[in-house]
This record gives structure tokens, sequence and C-alpha cells, in this order.
């Protein structure tokens, strides 16, 4: 048994209940990257996604929103978890990135929009963008204690991306 905190409270943690958080928090262990976690763990979304929209094409926006909210859910619970171990948003926390790069593409195809290979990788390329640069309010928001500033970073670069893309596609551009 390790010993963990979890808001204050001293719990006793099994090995294997340590690797299941492990696996949540760097979403199925991309998150272990020696480079680029969050790029490997955004990666990781677009796959999902991709696979979603692929094989469940009617409901796809909306079972992606919803995925994204019980991640970000869950993403709370797991949260005081890492930081306990890891330190204050550790870099192998890729569900962030995760639930990020699901809100544009769910939102795009909850819009009636065709998510084309050029928005696959523009997508992709701009969000991992305006995760790193955090941009007003992506990094006011990285500031909110409880597990909501290690997510709602993302999440915000997740709404830029979104707000980008549509402008493309007002514009033709995509």
């Amino acid at each position: 048994f390790k010993e963990c905190y979890i808001s204050g409270v001293k719990l006793k943690m099994t090995k294997s209940e340590n690797i299941i958080n492990e696996g949540i928090v760097s979403f199925f262990f991309l998150g272990r990257a020696p480079v680029a976690p969050g790029t490997f763990g955004s990666f990781g979304s677009l796959v999902l996604a991709y696979l979603i929209v692929e094989n469940i094409e009617e409901y796809a926006g909306y079972l992606l929103f919803i995925i994204s909210l019980l991640m970000y859910y869950v993403g709370l619970q797991v949260a005081p978890w890492c930081e306990d171990k890891y330190g204050k948003d550790p870099g192998i926390y890729v569900l962030d990135e995760v639930i990020g790069y699901l809100v544009p593409i769910s939102i795009l195809i909850i819009l009636n929009n065709e998510i084309t290979q050029q928005i696959w990788i523009i997508s992709f390329i701009a969000f991992r963008v305006f995760d790193v640069l955090k941009i007003w309010p992506a990094k006011d928001l990285e500031h909110i204690e409880g597990g909501h500033g290690i997510l709602l970073d993302d999440v915000a670069a997740g709404f830029q991306t979104l707000i980008l893309i549509l402008l493309c596609l007002q514009f033709n551009f995509l």
C-alpha cells in the first residue's frame, strides 16, 4: 500500500488503484510519452473522435460531447491524486488535452459541419498551438484550484480552436 492525500484525507491506495488512476490521467498511458505527452494525448483524442465519427455517424457529435463531460467529471476526481503524486499540473495528466480536443470536434459535428481531412488536420494543429500558447482566458483558468485549473485551460483552447475553424469555414478557407 502507498499513502496518498486527497483533499487533506490520508488514503491508502493499492498498486492496482495507482495504475488505474495513472491510466486514466494519462489516457491509456499516452501521457507517459518521453517527449510532448500533451501532443500524444491530443493525438489519442483525435483517434478516438475519428473512430466514433466513422462508426457512429448520426449521433457522433452528441456522443463525443457526452464523453468529454464524463471525462471532465472523472478528471476532476483523479486530479488531486495526480497532483499529489506528480506535482501541480503534471505532464503525465493528458486527459485535459483529450477533453479539450473533443470540444471543437463534437460541436462542429453537432452544428452539422462535415469533418473533412483538412478539418481533422487543422483542428489538431490549432488545438496544440492554442494549448501551448495559453491565450487568454486559458492562462487565467489554469490558476483555478481543485482540478478545474488543469482541465479548463484546455477546454478554452478547444473553444479557441472551434472559433478558428468556424471562421475558416465561414470565409471559405477550408
